[in-house]
């Protein structure tokens, strides 16, 4: 019979991309570039570009020519709307230059409005660097905030749309074009729990606070400064635009620096008018995230003060319109800030105690869990030693007489039969101890053999001394009516000492003793030293005597193992009576 010797293993050859396509078939396209797969993802990228084109096109054509201003007919803007509509299909592929392409057909007078939303959703989401998106965002956002004005002041005499009407759509176009858009492509990109905020939405609510007040209060503050004769300015207004918007930066610091944010936010009452200063919105973090019930207790009260006499001095003194103003002004920027900051506060720090006592619980419970697999593991470990080692060994030894042939055929005759029993029992024992094991809850209990009483010690001598060895058992006292737990633990130390006997001495004389007192019982197992090599040397893994010294241990008793000055060796077991 030949047999085949086999080569080096030639290299694997790579993969293909795809399988190659049946023959004839109908529907085989080219292999597509890794970047614009699987398959869900082309055809959501069509469907949108497909989508915007027509969308945007009839925005475009929807107004007259001259109302939006453009470089170009209106037939090449709307046939240039349709095309950057299109190419959206590669907005995975060359997000920046997808954005810049659309953005610059803004400036030709197209109409992409569903476009440009699309595209800076995906310049944010899918651009390797953020680095590049946070340099190309706010270009993009400013180029299109110039684009609204521009088109608006056009647009807006034709139609009678006054200033603030106009500040207000060109603010919701950069939020609703570039803001937003940026934000949502961002967020599934932000680690879980970004710099100092609880979680990335957290910091993104934070971003959209910080985005409303540069540019709605300053707008809201140049467009209304005409017709607000009694709230007098105490900065030019250049000044005071550049402070709100200072201000609304820093927000961003509000959860983690809540005491400096609301101590800012107080000095600057008096510069800036109470409907443009982030008073609420500081004081709130400050009874939210505050450590100092003293700092919130100051801050609110000086701000209240100093909204008292701030509406003292707009009012001119007057009795009249002096209580109903600062009851509307202390109302809604100290007291309803504070006492909701608190609630939310306490529930914070309730929810924060709750899931430490949850984790701490948990684990708890992992290291119980952990303990009780250990526990069970050193029980299952002692009781497999006790039941296998000393059956073994016996039938071992059995088992090298019969091999010497030694007292003719009756004897080797008696002793298979007793490797037999022996041999019997064990596997009986062993499937007990299994049947435990494999013991789910909801099945029966395994039937359990009745626990040693000292018979079987007896009987358990007398196996030992039918496998040769010389043994001496002595029984001093009564045996009482002992815990159950006493008894297994008695012919443990006895069978334990038998076994290591027959081990390392072989067929010595040997001594085994149980003394009932009237509190404990002691046991004494002792071998003399092996007058020559043992021919029988078992392998011993060392476990037996630390597995008798827990036994013994956990009844409260006391146990003792070690040589002899003569050579052999001794157990000694204290087990209390209870």
């Amino acid at each position: 019979m030949s047999a085949k010797v086999a080569g080096p293993a030639a290299a694997p050859a790579p993969l293909p991309d795809r399988a190659p396509p049946a023959p004839g078939s109908l529907f085989w396209l080219p292999a597509l570039p890794r970047w614009w797969r699987p398959w869900g993802a082309i055809a959501l990228d069509v469907l949108i570009a497909v989508a915007c084109a027509p969308f945007d096109a009839h925005f475009r054509t929807a107004f007259p020519e001259g109302d939006i201003q453009s470089l170009l007919p209106q037939g090449w803007a709307m046939w240039c709307t349709v095309v950057a509509a299109l190419l959206l299909v590669l907005r995975r592929r060359f997000p920046v230059a997808v954005a810049a392409v659309i953005t610059g057909g803004l400036l030709l007078g197209t109409g992409s409005v569903l476009a440009t939303i699309v595209a800076y959703y995906s310049l944010a989401r899918h651009t390797p660097r953020l680095r590049t998106v946070f340099i190309a965002a706010p270009t993009g956002l400013l180029l299109i905030l110039g684009m609204a004005a521009l088109h608006l002041r056009r647009y807006a005499p034709l139609h009678g749309t006054v200033f603030a009407e106009t500040t207000v759509l060109i603010v919701f176009a950069g939020l609703i074009a570039v803001v937003l858009p940026v934000l949502a492509g961002l967020y599934p990109r932000t680690p879980r729990q970004p710099w100092w905020w609880e979680h990335r939405s957290a910091m993104l609510f934070d971003i959209l606070l910080v985005l409303l007040f540069p540019l709605a209060n300053p707008i809201a503050l140049v467009s209304g400064l005409n017709g607000a004769q009694r709230d007098p300015l105490l900065l030019p207004a250049p000044v005071v635009v550049m402070v709100v918007m200072v201000q609304g930066v820093a927000l961003l610091w509000r959860r983690r620096y809540p005491d400096a944010l609301a101590a800012v936010s107080v000095l600057l009452i008096p510069l800036v008018l109470p409907s443009f200063s982030i008073l609420p919105v500081s004081l709130y973090a400050l009874a939210k995230y505050g450590a100092s019930r003293r700092n919130l207790l100051l801050g609110s009260g000086a701000a209240a003060a100093i909204l008292v006499v701030w509406t003292m001095v707009t009012t001119g003194f007057n009795a009249e319109a002096f209580v109903p103003y600062s009851i509307f002004l202390v109302v809604p920027s100290v007291v309803v800030p504070v006492l909701f900051g608190m609630y939310r506060g306490a529930k914070r720090s309730l929810m924060v105690t709750l899931q430490d006592r949850a984790d701490r619980l948990e684990r708890e419970q992992h290291l119980l869990a952990s303990q009780a697999r250990m526990e069970e593991r050193t029980r299952i470990a002692r009781e497999m030693h006790d039941v296998v080692s000393h059956r073994v060994s016996l039938m071992v030894v059995h088992a090298g007489a019969l091999e010497a042939g030694a007292g003719g055929t009756g004897v080797a005759s008696d002793t298979g039969k007793l490797i037999g029993d022996m041999g019997r029992q064990a596997l009986n024992e062993l499937r007990q101890v299994l049947g435990v094991l494999r013991l789910d809850d909801g099945d029966q209990q395994v039937p359990l053999s009745p626990q040693p009483t000292p018979d079987d010690i007896a009987t358990l001598v007398e196996e030992s001394r039918a496998a040769g060895m010389r043994i001496a058992f002595d029984v001093i006292g009564e045996p009482p009516a002992v815990d159950s737990t006493v008894q297994p633990t008695l012919y443990r130390v006895i069978q334990e000492g038998l076994t290591n006997a027959h081990k390392h001495a072989g067929q010595v004389a040997a001594r085994v003793e149980v003394r009932y007192q009237k509190d404990a019982v002691r046991v004494i197992v002792e071998n003399e030293a092996p007058d020559g090599p043992v021919l029988t040397l078992l392998p011993s893994g060392g476990h037996g005597l630390v597995g008798l010294g827990e036994r013994v241990t956990v009844l409260g008793g006391t146990f003792e193992a070690g040589p002899l000055e003569s050579g052999g060796f001794r157990i000694t077991a204290t087990v209390p009576l209870r």
